[in-house]
């Protein structure tokens, strides 16, 4: 395997046009009418879905398309949930939010289904809080008909400001095992569900008082702070992958734990709109991308099952928030596209298990971020790494071999990709001019610069003063934690710049 040249940080800068640059449009369920009988209903799905799947490949390169779902079942279980959905959640990894979110799904969910929908970027303790903003801001301004919000199972350190840094990438590989599980964001995501300003006839929410409700079974959350991340894993998730780190859970014992703890709801077929006297919010999402952590993360408790394995969710299910609001969780499954499906690799959209060639995408990867680095390995004589020659050095480092005593290459190309999906080597795609220039700095900036105004206003504190570290210093503790990361700003951000 021929040596790789590192490309600039700007490789790592996407945009929709970069990664779409053509949309392939997702299976819509066959027109239909009461009169049909179930098998005619059927039949028609399966000729329609067959079409097109044919007109699929007969219209791009078979090499050239994405690893995508080809069960129609699967299909069919979004169809469902879209179809009776109110309100439509799209989960997407920060890691690389635009290579989860379809631009087809995105356009016939508002414009043609006219239905609301709320983005929710997960796993935001993986990445720095600068890295989170501009994706906000760039999803602002390409999709204005959306509503954003964060969330994470476990707290953001923000020590870190700059998720770039070969220092940084160093210190993920060691994440601490004992990790305090507090889910951060689900107070946003339920005022995001009420800003949308849903209404229906026959249906009265009260948002404020559920809200509140989820604050006094944070508080309770709060007490599990010595819950290490292993005990977190056996307790919200059925692995199917076998781990040094997380043992699994009997897959019978956990479908008993889940029944005794909620009533879960089947959705009926017959169902296929909206309910009358029910607000139904559907969660929809590439598989490993936390759908089921934020359900049991809004619960507090394990109601349905995840996994580490893309495509563990294989049926759907509705669990009641409230007497009138239901959580509707569908399969994770991948929509057709033209993404390298090396990439996918990487980003968790196909199972590690099942790939056969990992080299290319640790090329892909090591091209990116200074993989030897991050791994501490073995500088070599010539100093030209490949793909081949970091997976032989790191299975070395890990004592990999086979039982010819040769460095087991192939197992360690793996370990390294599932570090990767675990978060534990980061692979951060950023919007476009992160790297080139100051336009998501200088707005993190200016509005940080606005909330410190509001907030000392509030406290009764003196806005004319000149020096904000000594604004800051006045502030109450709740008020410096919000607004913590503004000094390290100051640090990278000169006010002369513009």
């Amino acid at each position: 395997m021929k040596a790789f040249t590192r490309l600039p940080s700007t490789a790592l800068e996407v945009s929709v046009n970069d990664i779409y640059t053509t949309v392939i449009d997702f299976p819509k369920r066959p027109s239909w009418h009461y009169g049909m009988t179930k098998e005619e209903l059927e039949s028609n799905e399966e000729h329609y879905f067959r079409q097109w799947l044919d007109d699929v490949y007969n219209k791009y390169p078979r090499e050239e398309l994405s690893f995508f779902e080809h069960n129609l079942d699967v299909w069919r279980q979004l169809w469902r949930v879209l179809e009776i959905s109110d309100i439509i959640l799209i989960v997407v990894d920060i890691r690389h939010p635009l290579l989860h979110f379809p631009p087809s799904l995105y356009n016939y969910v508002v414009k043609d289904m006219k239905r609301k929908m709320v983005l929710v970027f997960n796993k935001v303790d993986l990445v720095a809080e600068h890295t989170v903003y501009s994706w906000t801001k760039y999803f602002e301004e390409q999709f204005p008909e959306i509503s954003i919000v964060e969330f994470s199972c476990y707290p953001r350190d923000n020590r870190f400001v700059d998720d770039t840094s070969t220092a940084f990438l160093q210190k993920r590989t060691k994440r601490p095992k004992k990790r305090r599980y507090q889910a951060l964001g689900i107070k946003e995501l339920l005022l995001a569900c009420k800003n949308t300003n849903l209404v229906k006839q026959d249906v009265e929410v009260n948002w404020t008082e559920l809200i509140e409700q989820y604050n006094r079974n944070a508080t309770v959350c709060d007490n599990l702070d010595d819950i290490t991340e292993e005990e977190v894993e056996k307790i919200d998730a059925i692995q199917e992958e076998s781990s040094s780190d997380v043992e699994s859970l009997d897959a019978e014992e956990n479908i008993k734990q889940i029944e005794n703890q909620l009533k879960v709801v089947n959705i009926n077929n017959i169902e296929t709109s909206p309910h009358k006297t029910l607000i139904t919010i559907g969660l929809v999402g590439h598989p490993n991308v936390g759908k089921s952590s934020l359900i049991n993360s809004i619960f507090g408790k394990v109601v349905v099952s995840t996994s580490r394995t893309p495509g563990h969710t294989n049926h759907f299910q509705t669990i009641h928030l409230s007497k009138n609001i239901r959580l509707c969780d569908s399969p994770g499954l991948v929509f057709p596209s033209l993404l390298l499906k090396q990439l996918q690799i990487l980003l968790g959209m196909y199972p590690i298990a099942q790939v056969q060639e990992p080299y290319s995408s640790i090329q892909y990867m090591a091209e990116r971020i200074p993989l030897e680095s991050i791994l501490k390995l073995k500088t070599l004589e010539n100093n030209e790494w490949s793909a081949w020659n970091i997976c032989e050095a790191f299975a070395i480092k890990q004592k990999y071999y086979t039982k010819a005593s040769r460095p087991d290459v192939y197992r360690a190309a793996n370990a390294i990709l599932r570090l990767v999906n675990d978060g534990r080597i980061l692979l951060s795609f950023k919007p476009p001019e992160f790297f080139t220039s100051l336009k998501y700095l200088i707005a993190q900036k200016n509005e940080i610069d606005l909330q410190i105004k509001v907030e000392s206003k509030k406290m009764g504190i003196n806005t004319k003063k000149t020096d904000k570290k000594e604004i800051f210093e006045e502030l109450n503790s709740q008020s410096k934690q919000q607004l913590g990361g503004y000094f390290e700003l100051l640090i990278n951000y000169n006010d002369d710049k513009n």
